[in-house]
């Protein structure tokens, strides 16, 4: 390949060599977006300590994470719209510099109210960086690497939330779930850190600041926000046996969707990228993010109730049982990637989706009060695995499913659609394990798991509609931030990676 051009940001000769700034944007990338799981996996081992330290039910205590679930969700096509008008580096680092400050406050948290809070407005400023980070790889990296990119940076994804049980459990044997929070610090330091010596470039984007404010939805977001908050309270009432507000709460919801998606209809500038659902790989690999992260997420927070309330085991426990759900998708999302640049996007999604089915299929007829912990870790183990096969080929085709300069919204929404179905899970979960303060008996965690398996069982349905490999015409579109890579530099490519487009289906 010929000589590295230089930065447009830079001067020449300040550029560090292609693969030590390849390594510097997947780090930077990635440190950012393990934030998220991080945090939600390291709260979920805590959330039976929370729940007694502020004496709350199953369903004030689900509040904790439906509320930063659905902030993550309304915020995530602003954050990456706000990418792509206002550019990459200066979104990314008030992200990142944001998240420190409310993880200190939620740290600092005297009630639970304001715990909810903060860690709603970390939810919001966090926001920003999934979307602005899988932006940068898109239009950093060729299309022919975009897999292997993007299952480096998903297997620290999955390594976050493999580490994060274990390390909730840890910083709970200190003495307190609020040093969770500083877990933060260092990651965002290090993230700021290789952000500053990667220099991406400063583009100004489509707009300027100023501008911004008119550009961007708000009234579909309060709409979207809404909506979700009905959904959510919806779901926690579902075991209730108050009709009338079982009625309110169902007619509150379909009207709040209505409005939503009226408002979206009459507005030039709507909330999310809806148009790039027209294009059937984006909708069906987005679908299939969506119910896969129901099926994680429901799972993640499920495990710790059994564990501690119908086993009465320890946060060691649950900790190991998490884990060993999360480690293989930690090993397993380069693999996956691999895959997805060599044999196409649809064989990993597909291959995963079938794995976490039969998993879920596994824990319900396995599951009885007395189960063994090594049958659960065998369990959760196959599910992290479908998990980890199918989250970064599925997230890759669907934003190359859309135009390079829309890079920003279409990994936003299909980041806020990846959120919905936490929300639907957490809600759900909540609804379902709210017993009045009684401990929930195994047939309701059963139930859970019933669910949890019909819902794979959608996920490998649409993932048999992703496409192979991208459109012919993406291949030879070079990069436009980062100057491209060659195959000496990367490691490499297979014959068969440069098959890539010669197959669109």
């Amino acid at each position: 390949m010929s000589e590295e051009p230089a930065c447009p940001t830079a001067p020449a000769g300040a550029q560090a060599p292609h693969a030590q700034r390849y390594w510097l944007l997947l780090t930077t990338v990635a440190l950012g977006n393990v934030l998220a799981p991080l945090n939600s996996t390291m709260l979920a081992v805590a959330l039976p300590e929370i729940r007694d330290d502020f004496h709350l039910s199953h369903a004030e205590i689900g509040w904790l994470v439906s509320a930063y679930l659905i902030a993550m969700a309304v915020a995530q096509p602003i954050g990456g719209d706000l990418s792509d008008r206002l550019g990459r580096r200066r979104v990314l680092r008030f992200g990142l510099i944001g998240f420190l400050v409310l993880s200190l406050a939620a740290a600092a948290a005297p009630n639970f109210w304001l715990l909810i809070a903060f860690r709603t407005a970390q939810a919001i400023v966090g926001a920003v960086v999934i979307p602005t980070g899988m932006a940068m790889v898109r239009e950093s990296v060729p299309v022919r690497q975009l897999g292997q990119a993007n299952g480096i940076t998903g297997s620290l994804l999955s390594l976050a939330a493999a580490t994060g049980p274990l390390l909730g459990a840890a910083f709970l044997a200190l003495g307190s779930w609020r040093f969770i929070f500083f877990a933060n610090l260092p990651i965002i330091a290090l993230a700021l850190f290789a952000q500053w010596r990667l220099n991406y470039p400063a583009t100004p984007g489509t707009q300027p600041l100023r501008s911004a404010r008119g550009l961007l939805d708000w009234p579909g977001a309060l709409l979207f926000s809404a909506t979700l908050i009905s959904l959510t309270t919806l779901l926690n009432s579902l075991r209730g046996d108050d009709l009338v507000g079982l009625a309110l709460g169902v007619a509150g919801t379909i009207g709040f969707v209505l409005l939503f998606f009226w408002r979206q209809r009459r507005t030039d500038k709507p909330l999310a990228g809806w148009r790039l659902f027209r294009l059937t790989s984006y909708r069906a690999a987005t679908v299939n993010v969506m119910l896969m992260n129901l099926v994680m997420y429901t799972t993640l927070l499920t495990i710790p109730f059994f564990i501690r309330e119908l086993q009465e085991k320890g946060n060691g426990t649950t900790g190991l049982l998490l884990g060993s759900m999360s480690i293989l998708m930690a090993f397993l999302a380069p693999a996956s990637g691999w895959l997805s640049d060599t044999h196409g996007r649809r064989l990993p999604a597909v291959a995963g989706a079938v794995i976490a089915f039969g998993a879920t299929l596994i824990i319900v007829f396995g599951l009885r009060t007395d189960v063994s912990t090594a049958f659960l870790a065998g369990a959760l183990a196959l599910v992290g695995m479908g998990v980890g096969l199918t989250f970064g080929p599925s997230a890759t085709a669907a934003i190359e499913s859309a135009p390079r300069e829309q890079a920003g919204i279409a990994a936003g929404t299909n980041s806020m659609m990846r959120y919905l179905g936490s929300i639907v899970g957490a809600g759900l979960l909540a609804g379902i394990l709210s017993t009045d303060g009684a401990v929930p008996g195994i047939g309701v965690f059963r139930a859970v798991f019933i669910i949890v398996a019909v819902i794979a069982a959608l996920a490998v349905v649409a993932a048999f509609w992703i496409h192979r490999f991208p459109p012919e015409e993406a291949i030879d579109v070079e990069p436009r931030a980062v100057p491209p890579l060659s195959e000496r530099n990367v490691g490499g490519l297979t014959p068969s990676a440069r098959r890539i487009g010669r197959s669109a289906t």
